[in-house]
């Protein structure tokens, strides 16, 4: 099973800077911040017994700056540098940086830096093609591109595919984990929907393909990221 969401690591003395590089990551449901530190010898420390997958590290840092910090570490991680200043680009390209942001850095910025970081995880990490889950005494093989939706109800799981409906005992966080963030999306604490099943998307519904057509509700936690991921800049705005 990959390893979802991927952990992002985030380094910059500013904490403005922190705040907005949080708030961008958790728009992409891919990733999620393990750690988020003012200075690089705060991140080394999390490092000795933590794991990340990305780090997103500015450059000018008092004490070890992060040209440093990276030139020293020992691990296969994605780096992206996250700087005011672009003199240092070329340093941190020597140093197999996947990308260079200047500051300010703009959303749609960020997201393409995230997204070339995200297709060399997958390639470290293919995604599996089917699942197997055990109900009425059977197990089940499940091919990804054939689910739906799932529908958890209570210590069930319930998945509804092009051909059929699977109830097993699960968890739909467990599932959140297994299943590729880049075609499967969760809506609400009780649905995961495929995305090449969805039809619309607003803040509140999601419509989807399934026996002609079908609208799952979008839980409130749910709602910025349906609206970063399918909406109009203005879509679902309350006046």
């Amino acid at each position: 099973m990959i390893n979802i969401p991927y952990r992002v690591l985030i380094i910059d003395d500013e904490k403005p800077a922190r705040i907005l590089l949080e708030e961008y990551v958790s728009q992409i449901p891919e990733l999620t911040v393990v750690g988020s530190f003012p200075n690089a010898l705060q991140a080394n420390e999390f490092l000795a017994s933590n794991e990340a997958d990305i780090i997103l590290c500015d450059i000018q840092m008092p004490g070890l700056n992060g040209l440093e910090f990276i030139q020293a570490m020992d691990r296969d991680v994605c780096v992206i540098f996250t700087t005011a200043h672009s003199k240092f680009a070329v340093k941190g390209f020597e140093l197999n940086a996947v990308d260079y942001l200047l500051k300010p850095i703009a959303l749609e910025r960020f997201r393409v830096a995230m997204d070339k970081c995200l297709k060399i995880l997958h390639m470290k990490n293919p995604a599996p093609e089917s699942l197997f889950v055990r109900a009425d005494y059977k197990l089940y093989k499940i091919d990804l591109d054939e689910i739906v939706y799932v529908e958890s109800q209570h210590e069930y799981v319930t998945y509804y595919t092009s051909g059929q409906r699977i109830t097993a005992l699960g968890s739909l966080k467990a599932l959140e984990n297994t299943l590729p963030g880049d075609r499967f999306f969760r809506i609400h604490k009780s649905y995961i929907v495929a995305r090449k099943q969805i039809l619309t998307a607003s803040r509140n519904t999601v419509r989807i393909k399934y026996k002609g057509e079908l609208s799952l509700p979008v839980g409130r936690v749910y709602r910025d990221k349906i609206t970063a991921l399918y909406g109009h800049p203005l879509a679902g705005k309350e006046y």
